[in-house]
């Protein structure tokens, strides 16, 4: 299959950042940096359509700012949103992509 990298932000500005939502042609991707590890995944939450937001580096995962389900950096749902408590979390995962830093830029495979 033919890989298709995106430029999205600098290393070192992720590498602070430690993680951010970026835009790529029609998605909204969320990418980290934890200790030098790329993460990347749809940052869309598959709940209720809002922006994942709060990440939690020791426990490596990613809250979602609106009804707060949790996901770990490989897309799975390990908490659903607390409005929706019996959600299916093995059906609510979120899209992985491949992610590297190419001479000092932060690129997804989209």
């Amino acid at each position: 299959m033919l890989m298709v990298w995106k430029r999205t932000i600098s290393a070192k500005a992720l590498e602070k950042a430690k993680s951010a939502a970026v835009k790529i042609e029609d998605k909204v991707i969320f990418i980290a940096n934890i200790n030098g590890k790329l993460y990347a995944m749809d940052a869309v939450c598959s709940h209720a359509r809002c922006i994942l937001g709060f990440l939690d580096e020791e426990k490596l995962t990613v809250k979602c700012s609106c009804h707060h389900a949790v996901f770990n950096l490989n897309g799975n749902m390990l908490e659903p949103p607390y409005v929706a408590p019996d959600a299916p979390k093995e059906k609510m995962g979120l899209k992985v992509y491949q992610i590297r830093d190419n001479n000092g830029w932060i690129e997804v495979d989209i």
